[in-house]
């Protein structure tokens, strides 16, 4: 899952709770964030890509209703998805990705009703200016910290 849409990690050990895969799917997220922001792109479908410890593959897929490159919204539909399936079942592989790709001019389009989108989308790009002059460290969402 090494493309520009795409981010996977295989575990040291497997995983179980929700909790711990939820702050590796932030990780991943973030780094398919600032892919599809650095080539242009934005995507309507996100995937999520869970590898037991027996080795069997789980996909699941959510459509967005606009297509997005902001980590935020990547990872609340993967998140999402994640609930659903973090059953107590171990993992040992956890992966994001988003498809439907469009160039970045189609994201995150205006909302008559909600103007809370462009708030967050201005506040997502405005991190993204920091950690690209300060880096990555600059800035870390709450999640990426150990509890």
């Amino acid at each position: 899952m090494a493309t520009v849409r795409e981010a996977e990690t295989t575990f040291e050990q497997d995983i179980a709770t929700f909790r711990a895969l939820e702050r590796h799917l932030w990780a991943l997220t973030e780094r398919v964030s600032a892919r599809l922001k650095a080539n242009d792109l934005c995507g309507e479908t996100v995937t999520l890509k869970l590898k037991t410890a027996d080795f069997r593959i789980r996909t699941r897929a959510r459509g967005l209703s606009a297509p997005t490159a902001l980590a935020a919204k990547i990872f609340a539909a993967a998140r999402d998805l994640l609930k659903r399936e973090a059953d107590g079942t171990k993992f040992r592989l956890i992966g994001v990705g988003v498809s439907d790709l469009a160039a970045a001019e189609h994201a995150d389009p205006a909302d008559l009703v909600d103007a809370s989108g462009r708030r967050d989308a201005a506040a997502e790009h405005a991190v993204d200016r920091v950690r690209a002059r300060f880096g990555r460290a600059a800035i870390v969402k709450g999640l990426a910290f150990e509890d």
